[in-house]
């Protein structure tokens, strides 16, 4: 890692309905240089896509109202979270728990921040893929090296507030594998990985804010990488829940 680490914000105005994306970024007159690492909010990804649902015009499902119902939720935002998630864990008053993407997430990502009343704003529809193409757009149109993170925010087990976390990213290696090195005692790492586009999320989104700072993306400049042109996936960055230490633990408590 470097020892001159700059973070720098990226300012945009409120945008309304589709816009380019990359247009967007570039439009901030900032001098993007090789190495730089992009970290962008996936609000703002799914503001380029129109990525925004009216909920008056959601139709609710038999199975719907029965969650909404189970859960005291509103029944059109259980109605989306249901076909936005690829497994429900189970649910609290107001909030369904879901896998989308190999990510846990309140309502499977949905959001009503941010958005014009009366609408929820959606995941990003491919984000890996938007993390591909705005990085070959700066290669082909400016001739340098960026990595993409696309980055939302995600409350944490046992943890008030919430930390920015990585739904896809591209240009390096999501994941280092810390197994054999040796700590600053000689002890040699067994299970470590390091989880670097998260570390990265985390930071870009510490810096965009949760509410009018309208900074929707954040350079992280001098943060050392392992470069990759490969084409990058959930499969890169998540683990089967039935693998994941939390869920394996709430699942078989301990015997007392």
């Amino acid at each position: 890692m470097s020892e001159n680490l700059e973070a720098l914000p990226i300012h945009s105005s409120i945008k309304r309905g589709k816009f380019d994306l990359f247009d967007s970024l570039v439009a901030s007159g900032l001098k993007f240089k090789d190495d730089d690492i992009i970290v962008i909010s996936s609000k703002f990804v799914s503001m380029s896509e129109g990525a925004l649902l009216r909920l008056g015009e959601i139709k609710v499902s038999k199975e719907a109202q029965i969650i909404a119902t189970r859960y005291k939720m509103d029944p059109k935002i259980a109605e989306i979270t249901l076909r936005e998630s690829d497994y429900i864990l189970g649910g609290i008053p107001g909030f369904l728990l879901s896998i989308r993407d190999g990510m846990i997430a309140p309502n499977a990502g949905i959001d009503k921040s941010n958005v014009p009343p009366g609408f929820v704003i959606l995941y990003p529809n491919d984000a890996f893929k938007t993390a591909e193409y705005l990085r070959s757009k700066f290669l082909l149109e400016y001739r340098i090296r960026v990595g993409i993170v696309i980055a939302d925010s995600r409350l944490m087990p046992t943890r008030i507030g919430t930390v920015g976390v990585a739904i896809a990213c591209s240009g390096f290696e999501p994941v280092e594998d810390e197994r054999g090195k040796k700590d600053l005692f000689g002890n040699v790492l067994r299970v470590t990985f390091r989880a670097v586009a998260d570390g990265l999320a985390a930071t870009g989104v510490a810096i965009m804010g949760e509410g009018s700072e309208s900074i929707p993306a954040v350079v992280v400049r001098g943060f050392k990488v392992t470069p990759t042109d490969r084409k990058l996936s959930k499969h890169d960055m998540a683990i089967d829940p039935q693998q994941d230490i939390y869920i394996r633990g709430l699942k078989q408590p301990p015997k007392i």
